[in-house]
């Protein structure tokens, strides 16, 4: 790929989706669009710059689901939901008339966090009078489509799935496995970019993890502007731990917690850990290595 090209599609992607590629993924982004090129039956990836070139914008939608980075598995890094479930027990605790609980995944891909986020919503065994929603973004129309099926592979099942919960909350179907109707059913599925406002309002939790720090400043700080605008006053946003991010003016840290932001000025919870946790049942894997509001 000639460095005209890789700008040409860097840019459109920057614009479209507020994502950075940078010179070290020419690789990457020449093994995603290979599919593309065959696909819409075209003979290079000159033709296919030269399609985009011509505003077709239904390829440009292909180029940037193809592009987008999603890589997920079940209860990918375990402190994350260790921390979802103390903080919602703390919270109902110190709330008990709480009769809905809202959780946000941002950036859900296929799938796979918020199904494991229904899964520990009813290993928790939360009282039957109380309403809990999760609501899974993606930009791209594809990946959305395939998570609303709840259909997972044997491989992806593997990854992180302990077999008792396997075996509890999805259904064999000769290749496959998929997620029974009663956790489905808490999820709802929406095409949808972080950088523009979300018509649901005060989450108690939201997930944006390991994306946003592909994103360029600008688009961080919208994006990061609208998840401060969504999310409860007592609510907390979890990103990824390692991820540097340019723009949380509206947000402190949750002390002793990896990648967990509360809105400033709140007054800081303790969570309230408990020894009988259903995050204790989920230890091992499958196989040893096998919108707007405040202001």
């Amino acid at each position: 790929m000639i460095p005209n090209d890789f700008y040409f599609i860097a840019q459109m992607l920057k614009e479209r989706s507020g994502f950075s590629l940078t010179a070290d993924q020419i690789y990457l982004l020449e093994s995603r669009l290979g599919p593309i090129i065959r696909q819409n039956n075209l003979i290079s990836l000159e033709d296919l710059i030269n399609s985009l070139k011509l505003n077709d914008e239904e390829l440009k939608e292909a180029v940037i689901e193809a592009v987008s980075i999603n890589n997920t598995r079940f209860f990918r890094n375990k402190y994350v939901f260790r921390t979802i479930e103390e903080f919602l027990r703390s919270e109902l605790k110190q709330n008990p008339q709480k009769k809905n609980i809202k959780i946000l995944s941002a950036g859900c891909a296929s799938g796979q966090e918020p199904v494991s986020i229904g899964i520990l919503l009813k290993e928790m065994n939360l009282p039957e009078d109380i309403q809990a929603d999760i609501y899974a973004l993606d930009m791209s129309h594809h990946i959305i489509d395939r998570a609303k099926k709840g259909v997972y592979t044997h491989y992806e099942v593997q990854k992180g799935l302990p077999i008792r919960l396997l075996l509890k909350y999805f259904l064999h179907k000769e290749e496959a496995w998929q997620v029974r109707p009663e956790v489905m059913k808490m999820i709802h599925y929406h095409v949808h970019n972080i950088m523009n406002v979300f018509y649901e309002n005060d989450f108690d939790i939201i997930l944006c993890r390991n994306m946003l720090s592909y994103m360029t400043d600008e688009a961080q700080k919208k994006a990061l502007q609208n998840l401060h605008d969504v999310l409860s006053e007592t609510g907390v946003l979890i990103v990824g731990a390692s991820e540097v991010l340019h723009y949380m003016d509206g947000f402190e840290k949750v002390p002793d917690k990896m990648g967990c932001y509360q809105l400033k000025n709140e007054e800081n919870k303790p969570l309230d850990v408990s020894p009988k946790s259903a995050w204790t049942l989920i230890k091992k894997p499958l196989f040893k290595p096998a919108i707007p509001k405040k202001k």
